[in-house]
């Protein structure tokens, strides 16, 4: 038998053979220069194309798929979205470290953890406990102290604590090498935010009421919302801008959320009778919805809509919950002039969405939207939005207060998914914003049309 280059002392070396066959004695030896990194690239060499990795070989492949330039992918897309997603996979930027919960061991602010740990989380459960009783009609005895001495108490200790220990959480995340987001907690910030806002809440009524000013009136509502977004601004500048999790340009205008299937799936062939159509509308799309006339346009599309199915949704949950639309809201008794609607309105559709929207999505959605999902995101801050609304409940009749709770959390999540949604989508605060101006502003002149 003629010898082929693969036969050699009687032995078969075939990649079918045993292991090694390649490698016995006088078998073929691939070119040594083959085994070398880089050996493609030899002058004179195959050259791979440009946008294979710097090294074809499976130490490279970790690296890979973040080494492209933001707004790219390896395989291209033709419906790019209006700001280009990072292509980092999310929840893969922090390392598990595991810890005791309530060990001081080996922490970086141990002082501020205990201060969170001693005051804050029972500070907190107090104010939640008072919160409920209230709201379930109980009544407290305190022994001759007055009532809003204690609640301010309370309040002020949880608010303490429960900031300090969203940065004892923020710095020790930084220093265990967290790279999606290092600041606290969106449920950790949460509380604080409550807290500070019973705190400062109030004094104000206090000094509004020892001023016969009525706290239903119009003045009296701007006033405790304006307090209420300085709150907003001053927990989310103070822990997450200061910690250097978040800047403000992140807050309204997100680079790092974790991406949608739509924002880098090729569309399907045009058919050729319709290709001079599909362009021409694929133009206007893209002007309209990728220029920042798109933060407008597009959330002032959905306002109507999204009024109609969240109507549609509260009536059902009136009927099943067996509530009166006065369970809900405080009807106003004294009629409103024309300086009070314009207060009304300025509370209820300008800063009252202002201070939701730079906690809500600005700093809560961009923080799980950098570790976790699409949708996990959406569901999880869309939830966070609704169930901080049953603090709303104003009635002290037990029997109705929980059915309220639910209606309040149940009737908000539609509207919360919507504005998170959109924030995702657009990029940008701006349209969330200009949705909830528009959703809140249209229910504030239908009700003065109503009265």
């Amino acid at each position: 038998m003629p010898d082929d280059g693969r036969q050699t002392g009687g032995r078969v070396a075939s990649p079918d053979g045993e292991p090694g066959a390649w490698q016995q004695p006088g078998a073929w030896q691939q070119p040594g220069a083959w085994q070398q990194p880089g050996a493609w690239q030899q002058p004179g060499a195959w050259q791979q194309p440009t946008y294979w990795p710097a090294l074809y070989w499976p130490a490279a492949y970790p690296g890979w798929a973040t080494s492209f330039p933001i707004g790219s992918v390896p395989w291209g897309y033709t419906n790019p979205p209006p700001v280009p997603p990072v292509l980092e996979p999310p929840g893969n930027f922090h390392p598990p470290i595991p810890r005791p919960a309530l060990s001081l061991r080996a922490r970086q602010s141990p002082w501020l953890y205990a201060l969170g740990l001693g005051l804050g989380l029972p500070g907190m459960a107090a104010l939640l406990f008072y919160m409920v009783g209230v709201r379930a009609g109980l009544q407290f005895d305190l022994g001759g102290i007055p009532f809003w001495v204690a609640v301010e108490s309370v309040s002020i200790v949880a608010a303490v604590g429960l900031i300090g220990l969203a940065l004892a959480q923020a710095r020790q995340r930084r220093a265990d090498g967290w790279r999606d987001y290092s600041g606290p907690s969106p449920f950790l910030a949460g509380g604080a935010l409550l807290a500070t806002l019973e705190a400062l809440g109030l004094p104000l009524q206090l000094a509004l009421k020892s001023a016969q000013v009525d706290l239903e009136s119009a003045a009296a509502t701007l006033a405790l919302l304006l307090i209420y977004l300085g709150t907003y601004i001053a927990i989310v500048h103070f822990l997450t801008v200061r910690t250097g999790a978040l800047t403000w340009r992140d807050i309204a205008h997100p680079q790092r959320l974790a991406p949608s299937s739509d924002d880098w799936t090729a569309s399907g062939p045009v058919p050729e009778w319709t290709r001079r159509w599909s362009e021409a509308v694929g133009a206007w799309r893209s002007q309209a919805s990728g220029a920042r006339i798109g933060d407008f346009l597009v959330p002032m599309a959905m306002v109507v809509p999204l009024l109609l199915a969240s109507n549609i949704l509260s009536a059902l949950m009136l009927i099943v919950l067996g509530l009166q639309p006065s369970d809900i809201v405080t009807q106003v008794s004294t009629p409103l002039n024309d300086v009070d609607r314009l207060l009304t309105f300025i509370a209820l559709a300008v800063v009252a969405p202002l201070g939701e929207e730079i906690f809500f999505r600005g700093f809560a959605t961009n923080a799980w939207g950098r570790s976790l999902g699409r949708y996990s995101t959406i569901a999880r801050a869309s939830l966070f939005f609704a169930f901080i609304h049953v603090i709303n409940v104003t009635t002290t009749d037990a029997s109705i207060s929980w059915r309220a709770a639910v209606f309040n959390f149940g009737a908000r999540v539609p509207v919360a998914i919507a504005l998170t949604w959109l924030y995702m989508r657009r990029r940008s605060i701006v349209a969330s914003g200009t949705l909830h101006f528009g959703y809140n502003g249209l229910i504030t002149l239908l009700s003065f049309v109503a009265s």
